[in-house]
């Protein structure tokens, strides 16, 4: 019965045992007392050889047996994602998929080579990559060089991207033209503005026909927007955490800020998601990354409904905050910072037309559902401040539960106790309130987050103009407790 010799993770080598003829043992096993040694050292020595050789093949040839991991069986891989939603499921996808390999940055030259190669069923064998941009094969000797190509950042690394393993991850990083490469810089990713003057078709001369880009936005061609999209999905929960050294956490926004590493458009990459889903390329270039390089997997390629799940929330929020009569909202709030907590605070924007002595602030604790503090909007606590333009803010220190999954209700009693809920929110996941005006509702996660690390200084609050427009964010070191927040703007109705 044939054996095998094992070159860990790389070739199977087929050896015959001892007394069965062979060219690479001996041809006889009559004197198996005198020479059985002999003839296994000789044997031996020829395998050794002949692996020797093997070695010197192709990367291809040298793959021929690898070991499994796990991100090989993509069932399995995702056998431990429970949550259906929003925060709870993006910490499940990070604890997935943030434990890989990293790479120095010196080998993505040649992880590119094979995962952009411009054959993608045999890409050893091929001598061009795919441009990103400009979708032209390249030879990939030029990498490297002023004529030829180099490695795009999707996720700029001015957006966030400090050190391994974020700087040198495979899934955000592609082969693109220098020039056009240049031209991007660090524009985050959007259709320009309708009828805007500033709008250049395509992105450069050298790029693909259907790129667009004006003085913030790029477009890339429509054949990869569903790339790119998931590619920097992946960055936001892969990297969207909490990091080691303090390094600021990722995140994805239609506010995109270089200071609060927030890069977007959110809306423009749901939008590409939908209309261009996963090719047999991609789905071949993730397989690749698992089984040859990191060994993790970007979920997005796999499940790309996962994005609508995670990310719908921000349209939620606004759902609500128009949905009552009562037009007030939950403005800004900190609840974490490193070392003991303090400059906690809740802050509330109520119209002059509400009657705020209807309104109460309602907290509740995510472990149990049940709510544990409860605040009528004419306490003392609450300090107050006309903003003009027919609104009033109302701003309480007080102290906040650190999460998981904690939430605020504002609610209105009417006339007759009948109680309205105006808003539930919550941080760090969904909760589903199991007492108090807010019984059996389920709260809506505002998706941004403060960790350990966090500052006094910093919050989580609204920017826009007016209720509809408004979106969560995180101010870093820029909390505004009874001041309207960075980039907000009221407007008299």
């Amino acid at each position: 019965m044939e054996g095998h010799l094992r070159l860990v993770g790389t070739v199977s080598l087929k050896v015959h045992p001892i007394g069965r003829s062979s060219s690479i043992l001996c041809s006889s096993y009559r004197h198996r007392r005198n020479t059985s040694l002999d003839c296994l050292g000789k044997g031996l020595a020829s395998a050794v050889a002949a692996l020797a050789l093997l070695s010197s093949n192709s990367l291809a040839e040298s793959r021929i047996d690898p070991i499994r991991y796990a991100c090989e069986d993509v069932d399995r891989y995702y056998s431990g994602v429970h949550r259906t939603d929003g925060v709870d499921l993006m910490r499940e996808l990070n604890s997935v998929v943030s434990d890989h390999r990293s790479l120095p940055y010196k080998e993505v030259w040649e992880a590119l080579k094979i995962l952009d190669s411009a054959d993608v069923d045999d890409p050893e064998a091929s001598s061009e990559v795919i441009e990103i941009y400009s979708l032209r094969a390249v030879s990939k000797r030029l990498a490297g060089k002023p004529e030829g190509w180099n490695r795009e950042h999707l996720w700029p690394r001015s957006y966030g991207l400090v050190d391994s393993p974020s700087l040198t991850d495979l899934h955000n990083i592609r082969p693109a033209d220098v020039n056009v490469n240049s031209s991007r810089g660090n524009k985050y990713y959007g259709e320009c503005v309708t009828n805007s003057m500033y709008c250049l078709k395509p992105a450069n001369k050298e790029a693909a026909p259907d790129t667009e880009t004006d003085r913030e936005r790029w477009a890339p061609p429509v054949q990869v927007r569903g790339d790119i999209a998931r590619s920097l999905m992946y960055m936001a929960v892969c990297y969207g955490f909490q990091q080691p050294g303090g390094i600021p956490n990722l995140q994805l926004s239609d506010s995109p800020s270089i200071e609060n590493r927030e890069m977007g458009l959110l809306s423009a990459l749901l939008k590409w998601n939908e209309i261009d889903p996963p090719s047999r390329e991609e789905r071949l270039r993730n397989d690749r990354i698992c089984r040859l390089y990191q060994h993790n997997r970007n979920p997005f390629v796999d499940h790309p409904e996962y994005a609508n799940l995670i990310w719908n929330h921000i349209d939620k929020v606004n759902r609500l905050a128009s949905h009552t009569s009562v037009k007030a909202w939950m403005n800004e709030f900190h609840y974490n910072n490193k070392g003991k907590d303090c400059n906690e605070f809740v802050e509330i924007i109520a119209s002059s037309s509400t009657d705020a002595s209807r309104l109460h602030l309602i907290l509740y604790n995510g472990a149990n559902g049940k709510m544990y503090k409860k605040l009528s909007l004419v306490d003392e606590i609450f300090n107050v401040r006309n903003l003009g333009a027919g609104f009033s803010m109302y701003t309480a220190y007080l102290p906040l539960q650190n999460g998981p999954r904690d939430g605020m209700a504002l609610v209105s009693v009417n006339d007759g106790d009948v109680v309205e809920v105006v808003q539930f929110l919550s941080y760090e996941g969904i909760v589903k309130a199991c007492d108090g005006p807010a019984m059996d509702i389920e709260s809506v996660d505002v998706k941004v987050y403060e960790t350990e690390e966090s500052s006094e200084l910093d919050s989580l609050g609204l920017t826009g103009e007016e209720t509809g427009g408004f979106e969560w964010t995180k101010f870093i070191g820029k909390a505004t407790p009874g001041r309207p927040n960075a980039g907000q703007r009221f407007v008299a109705t």
